[in-house]
């Protein structure tokens, strides 16, 4: 049996944003390496740490094959151009609530408590105007926190804020 291993830059770039070794670096005294995470701002004043999700392969990937989401996490979909973009929930293993919005970051559709996909063929969800941003969360989170339709979020992108936009 093969096994895959990763190249050891990549383990080193998991080990260094992990919370285990940001605490060890902290606790030796070294600097922080910055969080890869954004912030969203829900309209409840909940602040959400996303990942960001802004090449192809991110995007494509989403969240599959997670075991669980937090309700204090999510994912940001940032796009070159606003576009009807199309979701799955193709080797997710647990229901999300989908958010689309506007280059405002205003709600302009929504897919609530979706369901992992099963078996293929796996249904799309696709909004009823253009967006430019989606945000998804673990399913229930959304409705809880008053995420709806003309609401709108403030997303505070990572530290490294040259790969990702801020409000327009």
């Amino acid at each position: 049996m093969r096994t895959h291993r990763p190249p050891a830059a990549l383990l080193a770039l998991v080990l260094a944003v992990s919370p285990a070794s940001r605490t060890a670096a902290q606790d030796a005294g070294r600097p922080l390496p910055p969080d890869p995470r954004g912030q969203v701002m829900l309209p409840s004043g909940h602040v959400l740490m996303v990942e960001v999700a802004d090449t192809p392969y991110e995007i494509a990937r989403g969240y599959m094959f997670r075991e669980r989401i937090n309700d204090d996490e999510g994912m940001v979909f940032l796009f070159d151009a606003p576009g009807f973009h199309d979701f799955w929930m193709k080797n997710c293993k647990v229901a999300l609530d989908i958010t689309w919005l506007d280059v405002g970051w205003n709600v302009v559709h929504q897919a609530l408590n979706v369901p992992p996909c099963r078996q293929d063929p796996c249904p799309t969800y696709r909004p009823l105007r253009a967006s430019k941003y989606v945000l998804e969360v673990r399913a229930g989170l959304a409705r809880r926190e008053g995420l709806e339709y003309g609401t709108s979020i403030t997303y505070l992108p990572p530290a490294d804020a040259a790969r990702s936009p801020g409000p327009e």
